[in-house]
C-alpha cells in the first residue's frame, strides 16, 4: 500500500494548504472575470457565476495570505522532500532485501546443481567398477573354459596316440611273428593282413 507522506492531522500544514488553495482559487476567478471582460465585453450580473468570496482588486493577494503562501509552500516542498527520502530508502531497503532474496536462491540452485553432479558422478563410478568386476569374473571364467577345453583335448590326444602306439605295437608283433614262421618253414604263403 503507498503510504501518503502529508500529514493532513497536523493543523498548520492543512492550514497553509487552505490558504493556498484560497490563493489559487481568488487567481482563478480573478483571470477568468478579466477573460471574459476582454473578450465578451462587460458581464452582466444575471451571467455571472455566483463566487463563494469576493476577488482581491487587481488580482492581488491580501497581505496574510502572501505571508502564509510562501510558508506553506515551504513546509509542503519539506515534507515533499523528507517523503522523497523516506521513499528513496524504502526503495534501497527493498531492492537489497530481493538482491539477497536472489542470491540466496540462486546459491541454493548451485548447492543442488553440485549435490546432483556429484550423486550422479558416483553412481556412474559405481556402475563402472561393477561392470569391470563383472567383466574381470567374465574373463576368468572364460579363461577357466579355455583351460578346462584345453586340458580335454590334451587328455583326449593322450589317449589316441597312447592307443595308436598299442596298435602300432601289436601290428609289428604280428609282423615279426609271421617272419619267424617264414624263416622257419622257408615258406611265404601267408596271408597279408591289412589293417
Amino acid at each position: 500500500m503507498r503510504k501518503n507522506y502529508y500529514d493532513f492531522g497536523d493543523g498548520e500544514i492543512a492550514a497553509a494548504i487552505a490558504a493556498s488553495a484560497f490563493a489559487i482559487y481568488s487567481l482563478e476567478e480573478n483571470a477568468g472575470s478579466q477573460y471574459q471582460t476582454k473578450t465578451r465585453g462587460p458581464v452582466r450580473p444575471a451571467e455571472a457565476a455566483p463566487t463563494k468570496r469576493p476577488p482581491m482588486p487587481n488580482g492581488k493577494m491580501s497581505p496574510a495570505i502572501t505571508t502564509i503562501t510562501p510558508a506553506a509552500n515551504d513546509k509542503i516542498q519539506n515534507e515533499i522532500s523528507r517523503g522523497n527520502r523516506k521513499a528513496e530508502n524504502k526503495a534501497d531497503a527493498w531492492e537489497k532485501a530481493q538482491t539477497a532474496k536472489i542470491r540466496k536462491r540462486h546459491d541454493e540452485l548451485l548447492s543442488a546443481l553440485l549435490a546432483w553432479e556429484n550423486e550422479k558422478k558416483m553412481i556412474a563410478k559405481q556402475q563402472m567398477e561393477r561392470r569391470k568386476n563383472q567383466l574381470e569374473l567374465a574373463m576368468k571364467r572364460n579363461l577357466q573354459h579355455y583351460k578346462n577345453k584345453l586340458a580335454r583335448i590334451d587328455q583326449i590326444a593322450k589317449g589316441a596316440r597312447t592307443q595308436a602306439e598299442e596298435k602300432r605295437r601289436y601290428e609289428e608283433s604280428i609282423v615279426k611273428e609271421k617272419s619267424n614262421k617264414i624263416r622257419s618253414t622257408g615258406s611265404v604263403s601267408v596271408k597279408c593282413y591289412c589293417f
